[in-house]
């Protein structure tokens, strides 16, 4: 009787889950995956809001997090299934808090190389002679400190991916010595005398417009060209509005899940509140002001905007009273940058990656702010 129950089970759950299994399963083919996405988005009405009900794991790609059902999104997805069965070098651009991260992950787990290591390196986040030794590794005497024969991590990153963000905040040295890797796919260690080869699959990231870098004599125009083989640019948040609601709620599930609190609706209020926002700190903003909601709705029944707190309205004049503040407090240009900033860094408790990403700037340019800050 429970075996043919099972059966049973098993021969009526296609009908409610098949889409969602075929649209995130990694295993199925590409073109079947992503034309399940492209079909269902194309049959399915206009919405602001969807309802609750209407929210399902069919919009994320369960292998790497990356969530979305606009069609900007499931085209995304449908060049990652094309690039992902190529070695081809990959360029992802856009704005801070997109998502590039995820996206490097998604390609990486639907290519050859997905039982290897991904690994990521964030340029901006060491300084130039410590990048080196750490991407390239070092011998054991080359510089003071170095005990020992150290693998960087493109050597550690053989037979994978390597992922290298904010790769505009590369020095004009350091872009010489990453234009050889790419084309010869050789290593020297430093304070080494031998080349050693490596195999792996090479994706950037920038949140700069890397031609006008270009075009500005602060990125090798050589370079760029052997990075810029598939060119992916993840849409801002604004520009993918019909999102923001399965994101919301997938974030609260989330963060509900992982606090032990019950989870509870948007009310109208927020739900409006958070289509109107700009979120230029896009789906990393978002995630975080969710977040913030879980955690101070506790005990409410719904989820309200004074939950949820910051973010900009779109074409709203929500800025002007306290710009008035501002200008009636006689603060220039540089003390209402400091102060913005001493508010970002205390909202994020310190966090400087989460303050970058709010700010709009790379984290090397935040490190050199604060460092004015210290000693103003």
């Amino acid at each position: 009787m429970l075996k043919a129950a099972a059966v049973l089970f098993f021969l009526v759950l296609p009908e409610f889950a098949g889409d969602c299994l075929i649209a995130t399963d990694p295993h199925v083919p590409p073109s079947t995956r992503v034309n399940t996405l492209r079909a269902r988005q194309d049959g399915s009405p206009t919405y602001r809001w969807p309802r609750e009900r209407d929210h399902g794991s069919n919009e994320r790609c369960r292998c790497c997090g990356l969530l979305g059902y606009s069609p900007a999104i499931i085209d995304i997805l449908e060049v990652c299934d094309r690039v992902a069965g190529t070695d081809s070098t990959v360029l992802i651009t856009g704005e801070t808090g997109t998502g590039k991260d995820l996206l490097a992950r998604c390609i990486h787990l639907h290519s050859r190389r997905a039982g290897r290591k991904l690994m990521p390196v964030s340029c901006a986040a060491l300084p130039e002679t410590l990048l080196e030794s750490e991407l390239f590794g070092h011998r054991r005497g080359s510089f003071t400190g170095a005990i020992d024969h150290q693998k960087g991590l493109i050597e550690r990153a053989d037979g994978g991916t390597l992922f290298l963000d904010e790769i505009d905040s590369l020095t004009p040295a350091m872009q010489a010595k990453l234009l050889r890797l790419v084309e010869e796919h050789r290593i020297q260690r430093v304070g080494g005398e031998h080349d050693i080869p490596v195999d792996f699959r090479l994706i950037a990231a920038t949140n700069s417009d890397l031609e006008e870098k270009v075009r500005n004599g602060e990125f090798r125009s050589d370079l760029f060209y052997r990075l810029n083989v598939v060119h992916v640019v993840l849409p801002p948040l604004r520009d993918r509005l019909d999102d923001i609601p399965r994101l919301a709620r997938h974030f609260r599930d989330a963060f509900a899940r992982e606090c032990g609190h019950p989870v509870i609706p948007f009310s109208e209020a927020s739900e409006e509140w958070l289509m109107t926002r700009e979120w230029p700190g896009n789906i990393r903003q978002l995630k975080h002001a969710v977040e913030r909601a879980i955690v101070l709705s506790q005990g409410a029944d719904r989820i309200e905007p004074s939950h949820l707190g910051h973010g900009s309205a779109n074409g709203g004049n929500c800025l002007d009273g306290s710009l008035s503040a501002v200008l009636a407090a006689g603060l220039d240009l540089r003390q209402l940058e400091r102060r913005y900033i001493r508010t970002v860094m205390r909202h994020t408790d310190g966090h400087r990656g989460r303050a970058a990403d709010i700010l709009g700037i790379d984290r090397r340019t935040l490190y050199r702010k604060l460092e004015s800050l210290d000693t103003d």
